[in-house]
């Protein structure tokens, strides 16, 4: 089972792979402690440029980032979506769980 820390830096692992797969993309990325959502079976992590958060200049903004889904128990690691809100991916991977316990 994975903690709040454990599951974080997964998502700052992915996080650096996709800097090493599209080269350019910014680096100084941060995890937003504030926003992050504790659920029975996981986190959902929210992320933003640290320059952005410095300055506020939205030519420093990163856009399209995704929050991910961690899982507590399993380690799966899952980038959301950013056509609705985070509620309904959440709610859509809570079905997921719900039908891979009937199967």
């Amino acid at each position: 089972m994975l903690d709040r820390e454990q599951a974080q830096e997964l998502v700052v692992a992915d996080l650096e792979r996709l800097h090493q797969a599209y080269p350019g993309t910014p680096t100084d990325i941060v995890i937003l402690d504030d926003m992050t959502i504790e659920k029975d079976w996981g986190w959902v992590f929210f992320y933003q440029s640290a320059r952005y958060l410095n300055t506020k200049d939205f030519s420093d903004m990163l856009f399209g980032n995704a929050p991910y889904i961690v899982n507590r128990y399993t380690g799966e690691l899952r980038i959301t979506g950013t056509a609705h809100p985070v509620e309904y991916y959440i709610e859509d991977y809570e079905k997921l769980l719900q039908s891979r316990t009937e199967s």
